[in-house]
């Protein structure tokens, strides 16, 4: 079983590799995705763009507790972008994390952000990465991360770094 899944995500990943490797046409690459908890429902969301995109979000309330989980990649000739957010909580507070990942010709872009809420069970966590395509920004890596709580007792934090190959 283990070497028909194996042997599946192999022949995804060399799928991908040659879809970016082959393609002539200019792409922007994006990948973005949320979760967000609000009076005892979730929400999680995620969308991407690309000549390669895949993304899927789910998101779910059952006796007093939150799960959602967004998760979004966009490939193409200058790169690939992935975004991922997921994050649990109820009543008495939420806990969240997003991760954000560009490769691309010019750089590299990683942002991630977290949160975690006491006495409030509203959370919200989510982020964006991309490669810009066409104008004056045309290969600009960029990206990003926000993090937050609504509870009486809430830490959240975000990092973001960004590195240009040729600069």
């Amino acid at each position: 079983m283990s070497n028909v899944i194996s042997f599946k995500v192999l022949s995804g990943v060399a799928a991908l590799l040659f879809v970016v490797a082959t393609s002539q046409s200019a792409s922007a690459q994006r990948a973005g995705s949320f979760v967000d908890f609000l009076g005892g429902g979730a929400g999680a969301g995620a969308s991407a763009s690309g000549q390669w995109k895949f993304a899927k979000s789910k998101a779910s309330s059952k006796n007093g507790m939150n799960f959602g989980h967004g998760f979004a990649v966009g490939a193409g000739p200058n790169g690939i972008a992935l975004s991922n957010s997921i994050g649990a909580g109820g009543a008495p507070g939420g806990v969240g994390h997003n991760l954000n990942l560009t490769i691309g010709r010019n750089g590299t872009h990683v942002s991630h952000g977290g949160v975690v809420s006491q006495g409030n069970g509203r959370i919200y966590t989510g982020g964006q990465t991309g490669i810009r395509n066409g104008g004056p920004q045309n290969g600009q890596i960029y990206g990003g991360s926000t993090s937050t709580g609504f509870g009486s007792r809430t830490r959240a934090w975000s990092n973001s770094r960004t590195r240009y190959w040729n600069r």
